[in-house]
């Protein structure tokens, strides 16, 4: 298939070992398969060139930041603070870098977790969870600054679909959600419910996220994107344009 559609591939906790994992974890009772052979054999699978996390360019529109998650993190457990981190000090250091020089109408990062959310209560994995909540606060302050309304969050990991305006800093994030309907409706894969704080959109069903940018002759650019059930059909559509050079 790779042949014929290219891919970009990112990995989360289940693609990886275990349920929430980090690098430090101890292996649960039983297990005979570490954190550092979970990493290793992902990256003999899939096609990931030198760096587990990239930017890749198209045309004057639309530039795509891919994110590593697992592999820098802290342990969940830490307290949170400024020394707490998922993406590492090295990477997130890139992310801002890259997404300062970038002249792209417009700059969207593929997360493998949120952003924003708001996510379960019982959930203590990522920056829309407590646990990791200085690190994503402080980017989402960084994007406000440096960024506008040019930047948007991609995410997947949790198995609904939204679209979520951060109340504070206006960060927006879209969650692909499950592939499936099973996923999507799970009982362990359950929604904390619809916030009208943070969403504009809000659906518990499977499915997949489309996205397309133009510009116009009179200098502005455009972004669509659509969310679409498992059959195609498009449950949910966004657009937003902006003066462009």
């Amino acid at each position: 298939m790779l042949l014929r559609v290219p891919g970009y591939f990112l990995k989360d906790d289940h693609d990886l070992w275990t349920d929430d994992a980090w690098p430090t974890m101890t292996a649960p009772r039983g297990y005979q398969w570490s954190f550092a052979d979970g990493a290793r054999t992902f990256r003999e699978q899939v096609p990931m060139g030198p760096q587990l996390y990239r930017t890749f360019r198209w045309g004057k529109t639309l530039q795509m930041w891919f994110t590593e998650g697992r592999d820098f993190r802290s342990a969940n457990p830490e307290p949170d603070g400024p020394k707490k981190t998922m993406w590492g000090v090295a990477q997130r250091d890139w992310l801002k870098k890259t997404l300062l020089a970038s002249d792209a109408d417009w700059k969207v990062l593929v997360n493998p977790t949120p952003l924003v959310g708001p996510d379960r209560k019982n959930k203590h994995d990522n920056h829309a969870n407590d646990t990791f909540a200085h690190e994503g606060r402080e980017f989402r302050l960084w994007a406000k600054k440096n960024l506008g309304d040019s930047f948007f969050v991609l995410n997947g990991d949790r198995h609904w679909q939204y679209h979520s305006v951060h109340p504070d800093t206006g960060t927006k994030e879209i969650s692909v959600g499950a592939a499936s309907e099973s996923h999507a409706k799970g009982a362990r894969s359950a929604s904390p419910g619809e916030d009208p704080t943070f969403h504009r959109f809000h659906r518990i069903g499977g499915g997949f996220l489309h996205a397309a940018t133009s510009r116009s002759k009179g200098g502005n650019g455009h972004i669509t994107f659509r969310l679409c059930d498992v059959f195609g059909k498009i449950v949910f559509e966004t657009s937003s344009s902006r003066k462009v050079g």
